[in-house]
């Protein structure tokens, strides 16, 4: 059953956008398309009183056949309440197989943090050992000005109190987080890694450089800061070093947890989510050559911009096949299917399209969607054409940035010894679908390792030994940067691979 929050607009949300209003007053709301009316998510039902079409407050708005509102759309009468369905977060979750311990109150503990566009990723250390005690993650509750780090970096440009709303929005979900790991223990030290975006957005520093050529970060270097600084618990806070404006410190600390530059063959590390960020190394008998990239993927991997899509949180379906042409499908926490993750939309692509419900450019072969699962109503949930079409301009573009990464390098493919995946979404991903939907280039498929949370794993081990930032950033000094957008390998590879690979039958 939905759980709705009733909230009255007061007279300060009179005349406002309500979704703006909702996501200014500390309410999560779900706006993947950054306001634009054409996710459908953020959807409200009025209780009583009246929304309005126009700021002027002159049109009542109405509802769609349903009763909903679409938050974005409308805008605010005084004393108007409305209903907002809650949002499920993640909860306590165990971190890289690792068992839960016990920390000892002498212990000397640390937090580790990912901030992700979607998710938030916290870990509590032991630093001396550099255990891992617990972990929990949440939502990251900037959605609410877009699902992608364009949309908020938009967001800023258009409203610079934005900046703010979204930094204590961050805040205070950090700090919930901290107090259900931490309970009556003190922290003493934490590490940051995210994409830069995020990061200038936690430490209160526009982000709007990057919005636009040259995209120029204000900073890209590690970044130590007093905890009391951000209002956080902790004697000091350290955010990872980037790379540029697209690669940040999620994937620099994705490097440290994987070894990737004393890897002897070449390697990639890449990290699957609304940017896809790739970073190669040559190997150590080839050169030792590091080079870094990125491809806005868009959200879609993430389960936003899908039509019944959401994050992998209770209910999402997680992974799908196809047994004797009936869909079978397993959701996060064995709970009723809800929507759609994007390890479930890889897996329900790749399964249609083996079964000739889709062709090869993507298309049904019969009707316009598919109906994947029912809900705990028996409600029909649905993949529609744009949902498939969502998936293939992501896919393609990841496959494009392996690609232009590879041939920048003097490499072709094959000769990558390692591919490590890395991200939520690179965990659960089942290889075999990301392959069979062109994800990869198939001769790289049995060189792909899942390494979940590299990010995480990365800020723990930093945690443990400080002096790994300076080495970091030392081989951070060497890498080149690959310009896409006017890349040919990378135009012409994204132009090839919008369709779907050849079967593995049909070859």
């Amino acid at each position: 059953m939905n759980k709705f929050i009733k909230i009255r607009i007061s007279s300060a949300g009179a005349g406002q956008n309500l979704a703006a209003y909702l996501a200014r007053s500390g309410y999560f709301v779900h706006a993947d398309c950054g306001g634009k009316g054409k996710c459908g998510k953020c959807r409200v039902k009025l209780c009583s009183g009246v929304l309005f079409d126009n700021p002027e407050c002159t049109h009542v708005s109405q509802p769609d056949a349903h009763g909903w509102y679409l938050a974005c759309r409308v805008y605010g009468g005084h004393g108007a309440t409305v209903l907002l369905p809650e949002q499920e977060g993640d909860g306590l979750t165990d971190f890289a197989g690792q068992n839960l311990q016990g920390a000892s109150s002498s212990a000397d503990l640390g937090i580790a943090l990912d901030i992700g566009t979607t998710t938030l990723a916290m870990a509590l250390v032991d630093i001396e050992s550099g255990s891992v005690l617990a972990t929990t993650s949440a939502l990251n509750p900037q959605k609410s000005y877009g699902a992608d780090v364009i949309s908020r970096i938009d967001a800023v440009m258009q409203h610079p109190e934005a900046l703010l709303q979204m930094q204590q929005l961050l805040l205070d979900t950090v700090r919930d987080m901290m107090r259900e790991l931490l309970r009556t223990k003190t922290a003493h030290r934490m590490v940051v890694a995210g994409n830069p975006t995020m990061l200038h957005v936690f430490c209160g520093i526009s982000p709007v450089s990057m919005g636009s050529y040259p995209f120029t970060p204000v900073f890209t270097d590690a970044k130590t800061l007093p905890g009391r600084e951000l209002n956080l618990p902790v004697q000091s806070v350290t955010l990872l070093p980037s790379i540029s404006a697209f690669v940040g410190g999620d994937v620099t600390a994705g490097m440290l947890h994987t070894r990737l530059c004393a890897q002897e063959q070449p390697c990639i590390l890449l990290d699957v989510g609304t940017n896809g960020e790739i970073v190669l190394f040559t190997g150590t008998a080839f050169g030792s050559r590091l080079y870094a990239t990125s491809a806005a993927a868009g959200p879609a991997m993430e389960g936003a911009g899908i039509s019944t899509g959401m994050g992998g949180v209770r209910g999402a379906v997680c992974a799908f096949r196809m047994q004797n042409g009936k869909p079978l499908y397993s959701t996060v926490g064995d709970a009723p299917a809800k929507g759609i993750c994007g390890s479930g939309l890889i897996d329900l692509v790749a399964a249609l399209y083996q079964a000739n419900e889709l062709d090869e450019t993507g298309a049904f072969e019969r009707g316009e969607q598919y109906v994947y699962a029912t809900d705990e109503k028996g409600a029909p949930l649905s993949l529609l054409q744009s949902d498939v079409r969502a998936l293939q301009l992501a896919k393609s573009a990841i496959r494009a940035c392996i690609d232009a990464i590879c041939a920048h390098a003097n490499l072709l493919p094959h000769q990558i010894s390692r591919v490590f995946l890395a991200g939520g979404l690179g965990y659960y991903m089942n290889v075999d679908s990301a392959a069979a939907i062109g994800l990869f280039p198939a001769e790289i498929k049995q060189a792909v390792h899942s390494v979940g949370n590299a990010a995480l794993g990365g800020c723990v081990q930093v945690l443990a030994n400080p002096d790994l930032i300076g080495a970091l950033q030392s081989t951070l000094s060497q890498c080149q940067t690959l310009e896409l957008s006017t890349n040919a390998v990378w135009n012409q590879s994204f132009m090839e691979n919008m369709m779907f690979p050849c079967k593995e039958d049909e070859t």
